[in-house]
C-alpha cells in the first residue's frame, strides 16, 4: 500500500492536474492542518500554478493568516498570481489589507487593477467610491475605465460623481463608459444623458440613446432631432428604433421624411416604422414607393406596412401584390390579408388565390395562413388543399388535419384516402389516420403552438413577437423581433440592430440576411410549464441550426406572453 501524499505533494498534484481542480480537491487541502505553512512555502518558491492553487484554497480559508499571505502575494512577479491574491482580500476587514490593496492600485497590469478595485469595492463600497474619485483625475486611462466599470458592476455610491468625471474626459472610450454608468442611475441623470446626445463621438451618442430608450417616460421630442441627415447612420437608426418603441404618433412627420433617405437599410426600417407608429398620412408615399421601386425586400416591407395602415387604396395594392412576380412579396401580401386589419372579403380573396395561384409555394403559404383563421375557414382551406395538384400541398394538408382533434377532420382524411395516389402523401395519410384513431393518444389541436403563425405562437393578436435569448438576463440579452410579413430584427446586447427577412412554412424556418445567402433550419415551438398560476404563458423555440448567427449549433429562444398593459392617459407623453 502506498503512503498517503504529504500536503505539499497533494498541492503539487492538484496544481498539475490536466483538468481543473474540483471542489473536493480544495476541500482536501483545506483539511490539512499544515496547509497554511505549505501555502507560505508555495507562495515563496512554488510554480505559478502551485501559487494560484494555494491562493484558491486561502480564499476559501478567509482567515487572518490567509489574508497575510495574500498581501505577500500581491508583490509576486506573475500577474495572475497578483490578481488572485487581490481577490483573496475581498473578504478582509483589516486596515493592513486595505492599505495593501490601495498600494496595488498602482499595478500596471489591467487585470490586477481590476481585481484590486473589485476587492476594495466589496470591502467598503463608500470608501472605495471616494478613493476612485480622488485618484481619477491623475489616473491613467486603464485605471479610469476599470473604476467606471467597477462602479457600474457593483452599483457603488457616488457613481454619478464618478460618471461626471468620466464625461469630462477627452477620450470617447471613457465618455462611453461614463454614460453606461449613468444609465444605472435614476431620473436625476436624464438631463445629463440628454445633453450627451450632442457629443461629437458616435459611440457616446449611441450609448446615451440606448440608455434613454429604456426609460419609457422620456418624450419622443428628445429623439426626433437625431433623425436628421447630419447625424451618423447608426444614431439615426437607433433614434428611429426608440421612437417606434414609444409608439408616439406625434413623431410621424419627421419619421416619414426618412422614406426618401438614400440609405436602403434606414429606408426599410422607416417603412415599417410608419406602420408601427400608425402614420396613416404615410399611405400615399408608401404607395408611390411601391409603384417605383423594384427592390424585392423593400417591396415586401411596403406591403407589410400598407397592410397595417389599411385604407381602400392600400388594400387594392395588396390585392395586386398577391400576384406579384416575387414570392417574398406575395408572402407578405398573404400575411397582410390574414391580419386583423384585413377587410371583410379577406377570406374569399385568399381562397381564390388558393385555387388559382400558379405556383406551389404561394398556395402553401395561403394554406398556412388560413390555418390560423377561424376553425371553419381553416378546415375549408385544408379541404381545398387536399384537391391541389401538387403533392407537397396535399401532404401539408394531410399532416395538419392529422393534428386536428375533430370528427370532421377524421372523416375528411378517410374520404381522401380513397382518391390519393401519391405514395409519399399516402404514407403521411396513413400516419395521420393512425394518430387520429389511436385510443391512447391525446390528439394535438390545430392550434398547437408549433402550428401557429410563427410570429404569434400564443395568439396574442399582436403584429410583433419578442423572443429572448436568456429571459433571466432581460433586458441585458439578445432580443429577436418577428414581425408580420416576414421582417425580423435582432437587437444585440450592444444595442445594434440587425435586420433579416424570414419565412416559416411547416417546420422549416428560412432566414435571409441582407446581402448574404439564405439559411434554413428545422424548428419546433413548444409550451413551457408555467412558473405558477396566473403567470404569463411561455414558449420555447428550438432551432436545429442557429441560422440567426450562421452557426451549425442548435439554438433556443424563449417567448413570454405579453401582459396587457393598463391604458395610459392621452397626455402620458
Amino acid at each position: 500500500m502506498s503512503a498517503p501524499l504529504s500536503t505539499w505533494e497533494l498541492l503539487h498534484w492538484v496544481a498539475t492536474k490536466p483538468t481543473r481542480s474540483t471542489r473536493e480537491d480544495l476541500d482536501a487541502l483545506l483539511a490539512r492542518v499544515d496547509f497554511t505553512q505549505v501555502a507560505r512555502d508555495a507562495l515563496a518558491s512554488g510554480t505559478s500554478s502551485e501559487k494560484t492553487t494555494a491562493l484558491r484554497v486561502l480564499r476559501e480559508l478567509a482567515s487572518p493568516e490567509a489574508h497575510a499571505l495574500a498581501r505577500l502575494a500581491l508583490r509576486d512577479e506573475a500577474a495572475d498570481v497578483r490578481a488572485l491574491a487581490a481577490r483573496v482580500l475581498a473578504s478582509a476587514q483589516d486596515a493592513a489589507d486595505w492599505r495593501s490593496l490601495q498600494e496595488a492600485l498602482d499595478d500596471t497590469e489591467p487585470s490586477v487593477q481590476h481585481a484590486v478595485m473589485d476587492s476594495l469595492a466589496r470591502m467598503n463600497p463608500a470608501a472605495a467610491s471616494d478613493l476612485f474619485i480622488e485618484r481619477f483625475e491623475r489616473a491613467p486611462e486603464a485605471e479610469k475605465l476599470n473604476a467606471l466599470a467597477t462602479a457600474q458592476r457593483l452599483g457603488l455610491p457616488e457613481s454619478g460623481a464618478l460618471a461626471r468625471l468620466g464625461l469630462a474626459s477627452a477620450s470617447s472610450t471613457l465618455r462611453t463608459a461614463a454614460v453606461a454608468l449613468l444609465a444605472r442611475e435614476g431620473e436625476a441623470t436624464e438631463g445629463l444623458l440628454i445633453q450627451v446626445l450632442t457629443d461629437a463621438a458616435e459611440d457616446v451618442q449611441l450609448e446615451a440613446l440606448r440608455a434613454l430608450s429604456r426609460r419609457a417616460h422620456v418624450p419622443a421630442s428628445v429623439f426626433v432631432p437625431l433623425l436628421s441627415a447630419s447625424s451618423p447612420l447608426q444614431v439615426r437608426e437607433q433614434a428611429l428604433q426608440s421612437l417606434v418603441l414609444r409608439g408616439d404618433a406625434s413623431a410621424c412627420e419627421p419619421v416619414c421624411r426618412l422614406l426618401t433617405d438614400p440609405d436602403s437599410s434606414l429606408r426599410r426600417s422607416t417603412i415599417l416604422a410608419t406602420a408601427r407608429l400608425g402614420c396613416s398620412g404615410a399611405t400615399r408615399a408608401l404607395l408611390e414607393m411601391l409603384a417605383r421601386t423594384r427592390d424585392e425586400d423593400e417591396r415586401a416591407d411596403l406591403i407589410t406596412a400598407l397592410g397595417q395602415l389599411g385604407g381602400p387604396e392600400a388594400w387594392e395594392a395588396l390585392r395586386q401584390a398577391l400576384s406579384d412576380e416575387s414570392l417574398r412579396v406575395r408572402r407578405a401580401a398573404i400575411s397582410a390579408w390574414t391580419s386583423d386589419a384585413a377587410p371583410p372579403d379577406a377570406t374569399p380573396v385568399l381562397l381564390e388565390r388558393l385555387r388559382g395561384a400558379p405556383d406551389t409555394e404561394t398556395r402553401k403559404a395561403v394554406v398556412l395562413a388560413l390555418m390560423n383563421s377561424r376553425p371553419e375557414v381553416a378546415h375549408r382551406a385544408l379541404r381545398l388543399a387536399l384537391e391541389d395538384s401538387a403533392p407537397e400541398v396535399r401532404r401539408m394538408a394531410v399532416r395538419d388535419l392529422g393534428l386536428e382533434a375533430s370528427p370532421e377532420a377524421l372523416q375528411t382524411l378517410r374520404d381522401h384516402q380513397a382518391t390519393e395516389r401519391d405514395p409519399d402523401v399516402l404514407r403521411h395519410l396513413d400516419a395521420a389516420l393512425e394518430r387520429q384513431q389511436a385510443p391512447d393518444d391525446t390528439p394535438v389541436s390545430v392550434a398547437s403552438p408549433a402550428e401557429r403563425l410563427f410570429f404569434d405562437p400564443a395568439r396574442t393578436g399582436q403584429s410583433v413577437a419578442e423572443w429572448l435569448a436568456v429571459p433571466e438576463r432581460y433586458p441585458a440579452t439578445e432580443r429577436f423581433y418577428f414581425y408580420e410579413g416576414g421582417h425580423l430584427e435582432r437587437l444585440g446586447t450592444d444595442g445594434r440592430v440587425h435586420a433579416f427577412q424570414y419565412t416559416a412554412l411547416g417546420d422549416q424556418l428560412r432566414i435571409q440576411p441582407e446581402g448574404a445567402p439564405g439559411r434554413s433550419t428545422a424548428f419546433t415551438v413548444t409550451p413551457e410549464p408555467p412558473a405558477s398560476n396566473g403567470m404569463p404563458r411561455r414558449f420555447r423555440l428550438e432551432l436545429a441550426r442557429d441560422v440567426l448567427s450562421s452557426t451549425d449549433t442548435p439554438r433556443t429562444l424563449h417567448f413570454i406572453e405579453p401582459v396587457p398593459a393598463d391604458p395610459e392617459p392621452v397626455d402620458s407623453h
